[in-house]
């Protein structure tokens, strides 16, 4: 679903097929509820978020286009992102940064893929319970922090 050809240039499109287009050249004001994988060519200053009864499946994809800008947030189940979004990305699936893609802003999820060039101003949290697990790890006496990874000891 996430892949491209190495003959395609990933800043162009995905090989995914939309059901919403907002296209380039627009600009919308409000939140935006979507059905089907959507595509944001334009400019939307409004939150993202998939129909009610699309969310309790697999869920569709929310793709901020090359030329598209988000000033908001994304609550969808898988998101990528190819332009600009200046707010918080929450994918309970994957979330794709390309290659020249700006994120400032969060980005949760539980798999992600951040391509060379790509630039994300904000915190990274992982849904997934390996992640979790480590946040409360202790040595002793000693409290070691949550980005801190154990490893063996040498003997």
């Amino acid at each position: 679903m996430f892949e491209f050809s190495k003959k395609s240039n990933p800043n162009t499109d995905t090989q995914l097929t939309y059901l919403t287009t907002v296209g380039a050249g627009s600009v919308m004001k409000g939140d935006f509820m979507h059905s089907g994988n959507m595509l944001l060519l334009g400019h939307l200053i409004g939150d993202i978020t998939q129909a009610e009864e699309e969310a309790s499946g697999n869920g569709h994809t929310a793709v901020i286009g090359t030329s598209g800008f988000l000033l908001g947030n994304i609550y969808s189940p898988h998101a990528i992102i190819i332009g600009r979004i200046e707010g918080s990305v929450f994918a309970k699936g994957r979330v794709e940064i390309y290659p020249g893609a700006v994120v400032i802003g969060d980005v949760t999820y539980s798999q992600i893929n951040v391509h060379p060039d790509a630039k994300v101003n904000g915190n990274l949290r992982c849904l997934l319970p390996d992640a979790a697990d480590q946040k409360n790890l202790s040595l002793g006496d000693e409290v070691i922090p949550s980005n801190v990874v154990l490893m063996a000891k040498a003997e």
